[in-house]
C-alpha cells in the first residue's frame, strides 16, 4: 500500500443500507460521485449514524453561518483538511465569503481586513493549532460577542474539525473529482 492510497476502500454501493443511500442522494455528488467521507465511515454504520448527528447539529447551530464557515475553512487548513476545505468552499460562498476571504483564510489572514470578531474567532483556530487551546485575550474578544451556548459550540465547532482532519489523514481519504476540482481553482488551502 503506497502512502497516496486509501487505507479503506469505501463501501459498495451494493451494500449501501436504506440511511447512507438517503443521505448520498441528497448530497453534493450524491449516488453517481458518492462522497468518500460518509461511504467510508459508513463501515462502522452505528459510530456514522451517531456521528452524523453530532455533525448536523453543528452545521445547523447557533452560530452565524458565515462565522461558521470561516472557523471551518480555517481549521481544515490549519490541520491539513484539504477534504473538508474542499467541501467547505461553495457553503462559505453561499454564506457571503468572497474569494479574497476565502483564499486568506487558507493562508496568510493578514491580507484581509477582518472585523475584530471573526479574527477572534479565526485566532481561536490558530491557538488551538499553535498552543492546544484558545488564550484568554481571544476568549475576551469572543465573549464579548457570543452568549455561554456560543461559546461552547464554537470550541466544539474547531474541535470537530480537528477530529475530523486527523481521522481524514489516516485513513487516506481521496478527494471526489468534482470536489478536487473545486478546490483547484481557488487560491490557499491545504497542500493536495
Amino acid at each position: 500500500m503506497t502512502a497516496d492510497r486509501p487505507r479503506l476502500a469505501p463501501v459498495p454501493s451494493d451494500q449501501w443500507d436504506e440511511r447512507l443511500t438517503r443521505l448520498l442522494t441528497s448530497s453534493p455528488g450524491g449516488t453517481e460521485e458518492p462522497m468518500h467521507l460518509f461511504t467510508t465511515l459508513a463501515h462502522q454504520p452505528e459510530l456514522f449514524r451517531r456521528w452524523l448527528g453530532f455533525g448536523g447539529a453543528l452545521l445547523s447551530g447557533r452560530l452565524p453561518g458565515r462565522l461558521r464557515e470561516l472557523v471551518i475553512l480555517r481549521t481544515a487548513y490549519r490541520f491539513e483538511a484539504r477534504y473538508e476545505w474542499a467541501h467547505h468552499i461553495e457553503l462559505a460562498e453561499a454564506q457571503g465569503i468572497s474569494a479574497a476571504e476565502v483564499a486568506a483564510v487558507g493562508g496568510d489572514l493578514s491580507v484581509f481586513d477582518w472585523d475584530p470578531f471573526e479574527r477572534a474567532a479565526l485566532a481561536a483556530v490558530d491557538e488551538t493549532k499553535d498552543a492546544g487551546a484558545v488564550t484568554d485575550p481571544t476568549w475576551s474578544v469572543l465573549a464579548q460577542h457570543l452568549d455561554p451556548a456560543d461559546l461552547v459550540e464554537l470550541v466544539m465547532l474547531v474541535g470537530h474539525y480537528v477530529l475530523l482532519s486527523t481521522v481524514m489523514r489516516s485513513l487516506r481519504l481521496p478527494l471526489e473529482p468534482s470536489a478536487a476540482a473545486l478546490a483547484e481553482g481557488v487560491a490557499g488551502g491545504p497542500p493536495a
